[in-house]
């Protein structure tokens, strides 16, 4: 299968960190799996900060809907009231309320019969489906515990370089050993966009509301017909390079890596990946062609 131009639209957008805004989507909900906290703030927020906040806000409540609820119901009121509190204020102060819903949901069991099913085509049971250790809690986070997760701004008065910044802000690695399961299917040039020159790879980051408004304070303007970002004139754009520009072919191959993955991930099969998380494949689902009467003549 071809991937369409929409989906190219979504694989190859760029956030803040330079990652691909669908694989940071599906890192943080394998984060969330694995029950790791740290990694599924850090995801969260890279989403988030990126400019997505309303998107990542519906993704954290289709998630719960889809795996959480059903051996979750307590936290429905507890989602309903951080949406709601963070989508009624008007500045930054409720930005903590994403933090209170991934780190409560990363400590909570979750059932992945349904999603399974309709996502992948599997039909999978639960090992030993009585047995849970949750804690019926939930975790309330504040301003101060995000601080880490907000988008870094160089200091030009110190000297400070972006493109030494970028390795200290590069928490993870995007988990790409789900991409075949998922169907993520990352096109083949993203690692030449990664690596373009800056008015391309800027052109794909301006998808991301963080990097438009970026571009858009120090006067530069998208040119979609050649795929490029212009900056009115040469002062404009250094200013921007002195922020923005993280220059990524100075940067080592290992913070390369961290976006781009090695390109020698083992891919996890169906079964693997049910074994992880304590589930086993039952059969899997296919469809079955519907063959017409006329036809069978």
């Amino acid at each position: 299968m071809t991937i369409t131009e929409d989906q190219k639209y979504y694989l190859t957008t760029l956030t803040r960190y330079l990652y691909s805004r669908i694989e940071v989507k599906q890192s943080l909900f394998i984060s969330l799996l694995q029950k790791d906290i740290s990694q599924s703030l850090f995801w969260g927020y890279e989403l988030y900060y990126s400019g997505f906040q309303e998107e990542t806000f519906d993704f954290m409540n289709d998630i719960y809907n889809e795996i959480y609820e059903k051996l979750n119901p307590d936290l429905k009121p507890f989602i309903d009231k951080m949406i709601s509190e963070w989508s009624e204020c008007e500045n930054d102060d409720n930005d903590c309320n994403l933090g209170s819903i991934i780190y409560t949901l990363s400590l909570r069991d979750y059932d992945i019969v349904a999603f399974t099913k309709s996502k992948l085509s599997y039909n999978i049971t639960k090992d030993n489906p009585d047995i849970t250790n949750t804690p019926l809690c939930v975790c309330t986070m504040l301003p101060a515990h995000i601080e880490k997760y907000k988008t870094h701004m160089v200091s030009t008065e110190t000297g400070e370089k972006a493109y030494k910044v970028l390795s200290t802000l590069k928490l993870y690695p995007i988990i790409r050993d789900h991409n075949t399961l998922f169907d993520t299917r990352m096109p083949e040039d993203f690692k030449n966009i990664y690596h373009a020159p800056l008015e391309e790879w800027l052109f794909y980051a301006s998808r991301s509301p963080i990097w438009l408004q970026r571009i858009e304070e120090h006067n530069g303007t998208i040119d979609c017909d050649n795929m490029k970002v212009v900056f009115e004139d040469d002062e404009d754009e250094i200013k921007f390079c002195e922020l923005w520009d993280y220059e990524q072919d100075e940067l080592p191959s290992n913070i390369h890596e961290l976006s781009l993955g090695t390109g020698k991930e083992k891919q996890l099969t169906m079964k693997q990946f049910c074994k992880k998380h304590k589930y086993t494949v039952v059969s899997k689902i296919t469809k079955r062609k519907v063959v017409k009467k006329s036809e069978k003549a």
